[in-house]
């Protein structure tokens, strides 16, 4: 072999190496994201600064179809990672549980108000303290 081939095949030899490396790279960067992103969506309990926990009760006042009562929060479908299998349009639902343990998935956008009773309250209040 003549010294002008070795230089090709040493020159092509190292672009091919950094492409993989790279793609490696990629690779183990998308991974760790998506590990990331899969432990922040397990959280099965939903907290907002103490007033609505997973054993709090609550009524939920929806715009255009009936109220639930006495339901608590128990967290949000989450569909913006690729690996789900639920439809875009589930994406964004709150899931409510009734006393039964009958679980219904309304869509986030359509709760118009939320009224959580004083003795609830209270006794969230006092596992804070």
């Amino acid at each position: 072999m003549n010294q002008s081939a070795i230089e090709m095949f040493s020159t092509v030899g190292v672009a091919v190496l950094c492409i993989v490396l790279g793609i490696i790279a990629l690779a183990i960067f998308f991974t760790v994201l998506s590990r990331i992103n899969r432990a922040d969506s397990t959280r099965e309990t939903l907290a907002v600064r103490g007033v609505l926990k997973k054993e709090t009760w609550a009524k939920v006042y929806m715009t255009g179809s009936e109220d639930f009562e006495r339901v608590r929060f128990i967290g949000f479908t989450n569909t913006e990672s690729m690996k789900t299998h639920l439809p875009y349009e589930l994406n964004g639902m709150v899931i409510l549980e009734d006393p039964q343990g009958r679980r219904f998935l309304v869509r986030a956008k359509s709760i118009r108000m939320i009224v959580v009773d004083p003795e609830d309250l209270s006794t969230t209040k006092q596992t804070l303290t």
